[in-house]
């Protein structure tokens, strides 16, 4: 799906007497308590501000954070039901051009209909990079496993005339094998039990979601319930109310990444969490975690979004990629955020 203090010395308490004397107190006392945000006004919200901020770097140093608050004039059920099960396909803007949503633990069908095409400029690096794998080269710059690698030599035939026209079908069936086999990994074993990066094993879905949990302290504590859960975690504290698992091309850095996740929720009558969760992308970047408090308020809902992003970044820049790769991340999650209100807001 989408990637997320100011400090300043205005206080909450003036704030909720004037700006949010419209909400009721519970909600907002509460988002006060959590957030790093700073006070922001309800009727400006309405009107589609988008409020973020750049959370604190914290001792991860693969991991950014963002915090964001926004307003849907839509019910809570509507704006939590369409997150779980939005397609971010009708804004090509956003640069996701294939997606599809699946059970978990019967992922089979879904992945027999990935479509990378060499016709696609933006999937030719993916292409490319597993034909050479299938060539016999190195898996570099690609998440792969000793066997994933295995998996794309046997399916894929190496490159003579004769071979062409088949070689890019069975690509994707290799991509399809290799993503079902993580995602069967989460759906048996939660996160620690799928696979790590590379073949020294030094990076691995775990690690990184463990570290970008560091980054949070005070909002992983709210969202324990979740967080804890199936199937995130292989032995919960209990099921979320709803759990889907999701595969999707997107673009990143140019090119076309596949992205392999799970949206889980936790529903009551006045309060949802939910997590958005890319545990696999093929390339580029380790691990994207959206996390999700809804509240309903005034009529519609208000959504208080924690987004955290672990990617490569280079310490001895001092932190300079740390910051340019948050701009980019308030840009996308503002520019998401208008897409996905917009079609809440004609579902009321």
């Amino acid at each position: 799906m989408v990637w997320r203090s100011l400090g300043k010395a205005l206080s909450w308490a003036a704030a909720i007497c004037t700006a949010w004397s419209a909400v009721s107190a519970g909600p907002m006392e509460e988002l006060k308590s959590l957030s790093h945000l700073p006070p922001f006004d309800l009727a400006k919200l309405k009107r589609g501000d988008v409020v973020t901020q750049r959370g604190p770097e914290g001792d991860f140093a693969r991991g950014i954070s963002l915090e964001s608050c926004y307003f849907i004039a839509a019910p809570l059920s509507v704006v939590g039901d369409g997150l779980q099960h939005w397609d971010p396909t009708k804004h090509p803007k956003l640069g996701t051009r294939l997606y599809r949503e699946y059970v978990l633990g019967s992922a089979g069908e879904a992945f027999q209909t990935i479509r990378l095409s060499s016709k696609v400029a933006d999937d030719r690096w993916i292409l490319d990079r597993t034909f050479a794998i299938a060539d016999g080269g190195a898996a570099s710059d690609l998440h792969l496993t000793v066997g994933e690698i295995e998996v794309i030599r046997v399916t894929v035939p190496k490159k003579t005339a004769a071979a062409e026209p088949a070689r890019e079908a069975s690509a994707n069936r290799a991509w399809g094998e290799i993503l079902r086999r993580r995602s069967d990994s989460l759906t048996e074993g939660g996160i620690a039990a799928v696979a790590p990066f590379g073949s020294d094993r030094a990076l691995s879905p775990a690690s990184e979601f463990r570290g970008l949990l560091s980054l949070e302290p005070t909002a992983v504590k709210h969202f324990r319930p979740i967080l804890e859960s199936r199937p995130l975690a292989a032995n919960g504290s209990g099921a979320p109310n709803e759990a889907v698992g999701y595969w999707e091309t997107s673009l990143v850095r140019g090119h076309t990444t596949l992205q392999l996740g799970a949206f889980s929720s936790r529903k009551s009558p006045d309060s949802w969490q939910l997590s958005d969760c890319v545990y696999y992308p093929s390339d580029t970047y380790f691990m994207v975690l959206d996390l999700f408090q809804l509240w309903p308020v005034d009529g519609g809902t208000l959504v208080w979004q924690v987004g955290l992003v672990s990617a490569p970044f280079r310490s001895y820049l001092g932190g300079v990629d740390r910051f340019v790769a948050s701009k980019q991340m308030t840009s996308e999650t503002i520019d998401t955020v208008k897409a996905f209100r917009a079609d809440m807001e004609k579902r009321r």
